[in-house]
């Protein structure tokens, strides 16, 4: 039975900024447990909070992703969202919900009742990417995000490895535009029109290819009783990916309902959260920038070179470097060489991109975080063993 890693988190570089290239920062908070109690929905409480937030600084913009479930001790293997799985708590909660922003739904099932086999987060070439790999009885799914060094948004792929016949992929968005009001107005903008507060209705698919959100009580900075206006946000995607696309703008929540073409594999977005910023401004930028986003998310390159292109040779003649001056070392050399075997067959399934691959990666990632992770102590043996 494949183990599931719910912690790990790989930072090929931490560094901010370099010389050579700048960086995103990518730092796991760690998982938090609790007990969960009053205010909660009804079927979590009691049972057990699991959540861990990873976040992802481009210099520009700190993006935090974070995966949220109520754990049952009588169904360890079961994940039980509550109001959702998959959130954004910064720049802030109420934008792309931090409780829950993003469900991913196959055939009528949220993928989120499935446990998530990982969550991880790293830094390489001038990116972010922070990845949710669940293992479905109806696919294995990626949800990946990027942040580029430097960058304001962003890029979103849920990728599927199909084990059954797909009818049906949907994906459900919830954001509460600037705060956690019900005396708001909201607003939504798209391309050709301003949707306001109360209604419900379907975008054009080939017309209507992103949605500002926002409030036009609480604009960022304006101070009511018991929240103060943090900024609007916004979603691109794929126009020739989608079937159709709903719209409702509650007084509070803000629900976008895109059906996806079952036919396809592949899904794209892009995420903005404007904290910060004054709607006009916000607004009338996004505007600017929304057709070239809109070509350069169809040919985004999700590919993430950190795994990918890891030098797995290179990597090995350094540890034979430094078990050389440890040869009393057995264990080490062991488990390099276990390490090894597992990313040859890894990372060739991964570049022959067959059924698979996610996984594989998934495995990948985890196997190189142990790999950089002994190396440093490796390295101080050695060095003090030549002393």
């Amino acid at each position: 039975m494949r183990k599931f890693s719910l912690t790990l988190t790989v930072c090929f570089s931490l560094v901010l900024c370099s010389v050579s290239q700048a960086q995103v920062l990518v730092s796991d908070l760690g998982v938090e447990t609790g007990i969960i109690g009053a205010g909660a929905p009804a079927h979590t409480i009691g049972l057990q909070r699991h959540q861990q937030t990873i976040v992802m600084d481009t210099g520009a913009q700190k993006y935090a992703l974070r995966y949220v479930v109520a754990l049952d001790p009588k169904n360890p293997q079961a994940a039980i969202p509550g109001e959702g799985y998959i959130g954004m708590p910064e720049p802030v909660g109420c934008n792309w919900y931090g409780g829950g922003f993003f469900d991913l739904q196959i055939n009528g099932k949220s993928i989120g009742t499935t446990l998530v086999h990982s969550f991880t987060g790293r830094s390489s070439a001038g990116r972010g990417t922070t990845d949710f790999v669940f293992d479905t009885a109806q696919a294995v799914v990626r949800v990946r995000f990027v942040a580029r060094a430097g960058g304001d948004c962003l890029f979103a792929q849920a990728l599927l490895e199909p084990k059954v016949e797909i009818k049906s992929v949907r994906v459900a968005l919830r954001c509460y535009p600037s705060a956690f009001v019900s005396n708001a107005d909201r607003h939504v903008l798209t391309s050709s029109r301003d949707i306001k507060q109360g209604d419900r209705t379907q975008l054009d698919v080939a017309g209507e290819g992103w949605a500002f959100y926002y409030d036009r009580i609480y604009d960022t900075g304006y101070a009511g009783v018991n929240q103060t206006g943090a900024g609007p946000c916004a979603a691109l995607w794929v126009p020739s990916q989608i079937g159709k696309v709903g719209l409702n703008v509650g007084n509070y929540a803000v629900e976008t309902v895109l059906d996806l073409k079952p036919t396809l594999c592949d899904f794209r977005f892009v995420f903005f959260d404007h904290a910060g910023r004054k709607n006009e401004a916000a607004k009338t930028d996004f505007q600017k920038r929304a057709p070239a986003l809109a070509q350069e998310l169809a040919a985004f390159a999700f590919t993430d070179p950190g795994v990918a292109q890891w030098p797995l040779a290179q990597k090995q003649a350094e540890v034979r470097r430094a078990l050389a001056s440890v040869p009393v070392d057995k264990e080490a050399a062991a488990r390099y060489e276990h390490w090894g075997r597992e990313l040859a067959d890894q990372l060739k399934q991964l570049h022959d991109g067959s059924a698979g691959a996610i996984m594989a990666e998934a495995d990948a990632t985890r196997t190189i975080a142990q790999w950089e992770g002994g190396l440093a102590d490796l390295k101080l043996k050695a060095l003090l063993n030549d002393i």
